[in-house]
């Protein structure tokens, strides 16, 4: 890593750490239609300080729309980028935002599906993806489940910055959500889903090199996160997909459906196809509306090789 690139990662993570700090009361006063055109500002503050990230996008949108130009590519990684600023200024609202404001401002279709899965006893797990705000969507969803009486522990990453973290995690769980990170997930999961609760978690991103389960994504091989199908099939428990829609007056829709699964066995292959089903939705929503998908990611950074170890690709 360059000198100037490592004082650009140093200079936005700054700015975002005084962004968190200063910017959720001024937001207070700012409408909420002003909310994308100051994401677009900080969308552009994030494109040109991590140039990094900025080519990863691009070639990732390449990889996944072969038959779509340069110049395409580019404005939709931007479309991105506004979308990660939109989204950081609306969770940063979570600090003042009343249920109400935040239950207008994302609907669900067929919410009556929560009941419906919860009435089976046997606990839930919520799968989405980092598509539109799924900070926004894990809270809404918290707050339809808390009416039924049933608890939502969200599955987390940790974050690099500790500031960063903590304030996420202290909006995260303003309602009652609780956070569990990577570490200790499969224990806190597994105890969750015996008490007949729900569980929310997001799937999309890579999972390690030495996954035994690759899977085509955009029509390359990737290595999958198992465990969410794997504890569905385990314990039987309904899956619910949700993925929060911005919509044009920048609220959001949030359709949701339950994940075929009780027609798959509770083997390897059956774990197979549940979470090819997952990765097939995530897909087809994702070429709908690509600039709400998070691109930065290096989804595809590992290539599968015929043998030995998985390569580490450029993007």
């Amino acid at each position: 890593m360059s000198p100037m690139h490592s004082w650009l990662l140093r200079w936005a993570e700054r700015l975002l750490v005084a962004v968190l700090r200063f910017g959720a009361p001024l937001l207070r006063f700012v409408p909420w239609q002003c909310y994308r055109r100051l994401g677009w500002a900080l969308g552009r503050l994030w494109w040109w300080a991590e140039p990094a990230r900025r080519q990863t996008a691009i070639e990732n949108l390449r990889r996944g729309f072969p038959q779509r130009t340069l110049q395409w590519h580019r404005h939709t990684a931007r479309g991105c980028y506004t979308n990660s600023g939109i989204v950081l200024l609306e969770v940063l609202s979570l600090a003042w935002l009343s249920e109400e404001e935040l239950e207008e401002r994302l609907q669900f279709l067929n919410a009556e599906l929560f009941a419906a899965c919860a009435a089976r006893g046997r606990g839930m797990l919520l799968l989405s993806a980092h598509y539109g705000n799924w900070e926004w969507l894990a809270c809404a969803a918290g707050l339809a489940l808390r009416r039924l009486g049933i608890p939502l522990t969200v599955l987390v990453k940790r974050q690099s910055n500790p500031v960063v973290h903590a304030w996420l995690n202290r909006y995260r769980t303003r309602w009652g959500n609780r956070v569990v990170e990577l570490e200790q997930a499969p224990w806190a999961i597994a105890r969750a889903l015996q008490r007949r609760e729900a569980v929310a978690l997001l799937a999309d991103q890579r999972a390690r090199p030495e996954s035994p389960l690759w899977l085509p994504f955009f029509g390359a091989e990737v290595p999958v996160h198992t465990f969410p199908a794997a504890l569905a099939l385990r314990f039987r428990v309904p899956i619910i997909l949700g993925f929060a829609i911005r919509q044009p007056d920048g609220r959001y829709l949030v359709p949701l459906e339950e994940l075929p699964s009780a027609d798959v066995p509770n083997t390897a292959d059956g774990v197979r196809e549940l979470t090819l089903r997952y990765l097939h939705r995530v897909e087809t929503l994702v070429r709908q509306h690509p600039e709400l998908w998070l691109w930065q990611h290096r989804r595809w950074k590992y290539a599968r090789p015929l043998y030995g170890t998985p390569s580490t690709v450029s993007a």
